[in-house]
C-alpha cells in the first residue's frame, strides 16, 4: 500500500486471509469503485492513479460505477445545459464514459480489465430483480440510518448513494450475470465515506443479507476539495482559471503541502519551483522544509504551476492515447435498444461490414468485396457509426468498436 491509501483496519486480517492467498495464486480480484464524472479534474486522476498504483501487478477486473443521475442534478451540468453547450444529456453521459475510458487507459490501468456503467441501469436492475427483493432490502437498512449520525457528508443524495454503491458491490453478481459471475472483492473509496460505508456494512450483516462482512474497505486518505462555483481544476482550464479556483476553495495551507504531495508522488516525488527564472524540481521533502513558514498566498503560486503541469501531463497522455480503442462486448440494456439495434442487424450488410471493419478496408473496397454499391456501404457504416458499433480511421478504413453484442432478457425493461 502507498502513503494515499490503506485498507480499513476493521478489515486487515480478513484482507490477509483473503486477498493475499488470491493475489499469491493469481487469481482475479475484483474491484469496485465509484464517482460522478463531469469534467477531466484532478480528483479523478488521483483516484485512477491511486487505483492503478493498488491494482499492479495484480490479476484483476475493475468496476466503475459513473454516477450519472448526480450529473443530471449537478449545477455545473444544469449550466451548460442553459448555455446550450448540452443538447442531448444521454448523448453527452455516453461522451463522457467515453472520455473516461480513455483516461483510465492513459494512466495506465489494463483496459481489458475495466467496465464502466452507469448508476442509473444499476439502480433500474437493482428496483426490477425478480428473485429477491433488493430494492425493500434496501430501504430496510436506509430506515435504519439516522441523519443527524451522518451530517459531515456535503449532500443529502450522499446518504442514498453511498448506502447503495454497498448493495450494488453485494449484488452486482446477481444483477449483471451476463458480465460478471464472482462476487466483489474489494472496493475503493475516499475516507470521507468510512462512517456511512460501514455503518451500512454493518446493518446489511445484522439484516442477513450478506454473510461477512464484505466487501473489504480500501481507503483512499482525503485529498482537498477544490471547488469554486461548482468548477474544479481540470485539464482544459489554464493557470489564471486554476488560480481562480484554487484562490477562492479557501484552501489551508496544511491542505497546499497535501495536495502537492499528491501531485508529486506521481513524478517521483517532485516539485517544480523558479530559481532565478529558471523551471527546477526539487524533491518533496526538501520542499517543504524550506517552504513550511512561507504563507498561504505565497504557496498557493507552486500549487497552480504544479496542479496545471500535472494535469497538462494526464492531458497529454490522453490525446496521444486518444484512438486506441478497445473492442467490447456491448450490453444491451433496454427493449428500444435490442430493437434499434436489431433493426440495422436484421440486414446481412450491416454485419458483413461489422465482420470486415477490422481496420484495413474502406468503404470503397468493403463494396467491392461485396458486390454492392459505395452509397448503400456507406448508409449503413454511417447507421454503425451512430450507434458507436464502428469509426473511420485517418487512412479512411473502417474498425469496430464492440466484439459482440449481449443481452439479459431478465432486465431487458
Amino acid at each position: 500500500m502507498t502513503d494515499n491509501f490503506m485498507i480499513h483496519p476493521i478489515d486487515r486480517n480478513t484482507y490477509g486471509l483473503q486477498i493475499k492467498s488470491k493475489i499469491k495464486n493469481q487469481e482475479r480480484i475484483n474491484i469496485f469503485t465509484s464517482f460522478t464524472y463531469i469534467t477531466p479534474n484532478y480528483s479523478i486522476l488521483f483516484t485512477l492513479n491511486e487505483l492503478k498504483n493498488l491494482l499492479n501487478s495484480i490479476n484483476y477486473r475493475l468496476t466503475i460505477v459513473v454516477w450519472d443521475m448526480n450529473i443530471v442534478a449537478n449545477p455545473y451540468f444544469k449550466r451548460l445545459c442553459s448555455s446550450n453547450k448540452v443538447n442531448n444529456t444521454e448523448q453527452f453521459i455516453n461522451q463522457k464514459i467515453a472520455e473516461l475510458m480513455g483516461i483510465v487507459n492513459s494512466v495506465g490501468l489494463k483496459k481489458d480489465s475495466v467496465l464502466v456503467y452507469k448508476s442509473s441501469d444499476l439502480w433500474k436492475r437493482l428496483i426490477s430483480y425478480d428473485e429477491e427483493n433488493l430494492f425493500q432490502y434496501f430501504l430496510s437498512v436506509l430506515a435504519r440510518l439516522r441523519i443527524k449520525d451522518y451530517v459531515s457528508n456535503r449532500k443529502v443524495s450522499h446518504l442514498v448513494q453511498i448506502p447503495l454503491d454497498l448493495f450494488f458491490c453485494n449484488y452486482f453478481h446477481k444483477l449483471y450475470p451476463e458480465d460478471e459471475l464472482h462476487e466483489i472483492d474489494l472496493i475503493f473509496f475516499g475516507s470521507d465515506r468510512n462512517k456511512l460505508s460501514l455503518s451500512t456494512r454493518e446493518l446489511m450483516f445484522e439484516e442477513g443479507l450478506i454473510n461477512t462482512q464484505k466487501p473489504i474497505f480500501i481507503l483512499l486518505k482525503n485529498f482537498p476539495y477544490l471547488i469554486y462555483n461548482y468548477n474544479m481544476p481540470d485539464w482544459d482550464m489554464n493557470k489564471d482559471e486554476i488560480k481562480e479556483i484554487l484562490v477562492n476553495s479557501k484552501i489551508s495551507k496544511p491542505e497546499i503541502f497535501q495536495t502537492l504531495r499528491y501531485i508529486a508522488s506521481s513524478v517521483k516525488d517532485k516539485i517544480k519551483i523558479k530559481n532565478d527564472n529558471i523551471d527546477i524540481e526539487v524533491d518533496y521533502d526538501l520542499f517543504s522544509k524550506r517552504y513550511c513558514n512561507k504563507s498561504r498566498d505565497y504557496l498557493l503560486g507552486f500549487l497552480v504551476e504544479n496542479l496545471f503541469l500535472y494535469l497538462q501531463r494526464h492531458k497529454k497522455r490522453f490525446i496521444e492515447n486518444k484512438y486506441v480503442y478497445d473492442e467490447r462486448v456491448f450490453n444491451i440494456s433496454s427493449r428500444k435498444e435490442a430493437k434499434d439495434i436489431g433493426s440495422v442487424l436484421r440486414s446481412s450488410i450491416a454485419l458483413e461490414i461489422l465482420i470486415l471493419a477490422n481496420g484495413s478496408k474502406t468503404i470503397t473496397q468493403m463494396a467491392k468485396e461485396l458486390k454492392k454499391s459505395i452509397p448503400t456501404i456507406s448508409m449503413y457504416a454511417n447507421k454503425l457509426k451512430k450507434m458507436g458499433f464502428l469509426r473511420i480511421l485517418s487512412n479512411k478504413t473502417l474498425k469496430r468498436n464492440i466484439k459482440g453484442v449481449k443481452i439479459n432478457l431478465e432486465q431487458s425493461i
